[in-house]
């Protein structure tokens, strides 16, 4: 099958070059004009340069050809204007979606994220709206579920069959983001860990939303949207622990009690200190989160797609630490 895909060179986007072209797919892989592409130089796929933010008609030559299309392009939290965030997000969706549309693409896999739901409590899994009131910082967010407005509009009103998937936060190699700030806290003396680091996260690693990418494309179910938020149990401290061993270092810990890690985040929170890699987000936000259990459930997908994510945390989180060490 051949498959476009959008944002080839972000942390989603070049795990789902590898696992397409591996399980034999053609990729036409869109790319910035000053994107680096050295890695997929070395992936037998095919590298077209393009920019979401053009207009559907210029981006129409470059799908046509393609029977399946993945949009995994996105700005994701770098800070930026409304209209910026807007541009990418959103706007860049409904451009590809037509042009998919125009091209004659048989199914469309979108790439979303778990941030759609706001604040939750509790177990959460596909059937809860996504309606509760988010932080006006959270731009990324708030573009994120216009843009499943947009995808979906397109699917009723065109009859292009779309599946979204909503994964958690992702690490793995070739991160920008979550990766290098948590490689920031491991470098100073001692870690803090919110509580005593043993509840599950909501962090999936990059190969295995990858995984789920392919199957999206593969079974072409239209319509459905599944959680990508729970591969394998993570806690803090492996986190912590796992990415640092791929770093060659040994971390010291420091437990934070619930009730001082709370009272602490709401008063900071309440001056603008935010957590690393987490700007967007009220300090609240991060250390309930970090508290609490995964709340995201993934049973669905596991059940009508067969998700087995095949890579554990440990080996993940270790290859991460030392890809980067080599980055940096």
């Amino acid at each position: 099958m051949r498959v476009f895909l959008t944002g080839a060179t972000g942390l989603i986007g070049s795990h789902t070059v590898e696992e397409l072209t591996r399980a034999g797919h053609e990729v036409v892989a869109l790319c910035r004009a000053d994107a680096d592409t050295r890695f997929l130089d070395r992936i037998p796929c095919t590298v077209v340069r393009g920019d979401v933010r053009s207009g559907a008609e210029t981006l129409v030559p470059l799908v046509e050809g393609c029977q399946r299309l993945v949009h995994a392009a996105a700005q994701v939290y770098v800070g930026g204007s409304w209209p910026r965030v807007r541009e990418v997000n959103v706007d860049g969706t409904r451009n590809v979606l037509t042009a998919a549309r125009l091209a004659g693409i048989e199914h469309v896999v979108h790439l979303s994220t778990v941030a759609v739901y706001g604040p939750v409590e509790g177990s959460i899994d596909e059937s809860q709206p996504i309606d509760e009131p988010l932080a006006p910082t959270d731009l990324y967010a708030r573009s994120k579920r216009e843009a499943e407005e947009v995808v979906r509009g397109i699917e009723e009103r065109r009859g292009l069959p779309v599946t979204v998937l909503r994964p958690s936060a992702v690490y793995g190699e070739r991160d920008r983001l979550m990766a290098p700030a948590l490689a920031r806290l491991l470098r100073l003396p001692v870690v803090a860990l919110l509580g005593p680091g043993t509840n599950t996260l909501p962090v999936v690693y990059a190969g295995n939303v990858a995984v789920a990418v392919r199957l999206a494309v593969e079974k072409a179910v239209g319509g459905e949207t599944y959680n990508v938020a729970m591969d394998h149990p993570l806690t803090q401290r492996e986190l912590f622990e796992g990415l640092a061993a791929g770093m060659g270092r040994t971390p010291r810990f420091v437990v934070i009690p619930p009730n001082v890690a709370r009272t602490g985040g709401e008063i900071l929170g309440r001056f603008g200190v935010s957590a690393p890699g987490a700007k967007h987000l009220p300090l609240q936000r991060v250390v309930a989160l970090g508290l609490a259990p995964n709340p995201f459930r993934s049973e669905r997908i596991r059940r009508e797609l067969g998700w087995k994510p095949p890579h554990a945390h440990p080996e993940a989180l270790e290859r991460t630490g030392r890809w980067l060490v080599s980055a940096s």
